[in-house]
């Protein structure tokens, strides 16, 4: 019994498409400088002559609450010293330039609050926690460490 062959079924190309490009801004219009809000992140978050000098002498346990719900905003931060004087100096003095870098980021996308965000940062964070439930209009961030 002779195998039947296979046939090749013919490639029909698609018709040929134009593509229009429409440059709708100049270029330089949408180069995001990045570094010069990081440096403003960071000046923003450089700490006070006051709380350096106070780091000195003690170091503060910290907690940040801060919750919004149905458009209502409460805010807790209470700051409870520990009196262990140095450990405080060798706390960062600002944030970083690659955590500056990302708040700026989330900042220009409408992520977060920057001046909320820059209000609950601590020299040190032990927990950080940031829950939003959009459908219920409820939001509630939690930083605990030490300042």
């Amino acid at each position: 019994m002779p195998q039947p062959q296979r046939k090749p079924v013919a490639y029909q190309q698609p018709p040929s498409r134009t593509i229009e490009i429409v440059d709708s801004t100049p270029r330089n219009e949408r180069i995001i400088d990045i570094n010069t809000d990081a440096k403003q992140v960071q000046e923003m978050s450089t700490a006070s002559p006051w709380r350096i000098m106070r780091r000195f002498a003690f170091i503060w346990l910290r907690v940040y609450v801060n919750e919004t719900k149905y458009g209502k905003s409460q805010k807790v931060d209470i700051s409870i010293p520990i009196p262990i004087p140095f450990i405080g100096a060798t706390f960062a003095r600002q944030l970083s330039y690659q955590k500056a870098a990302r708040l700026a980021n989330q900042a220009r996308r409408g992520e977060i609050n920057l001046d909320e965000t820059l209000e609950s940062t601590m020299g040190l964070e032990i927990v950080r926690v940031h829950e939003e439930q959009p459908e219920r209009g409820k939001s509630q961030l939690v930083v605990v460490g030490l300042d």
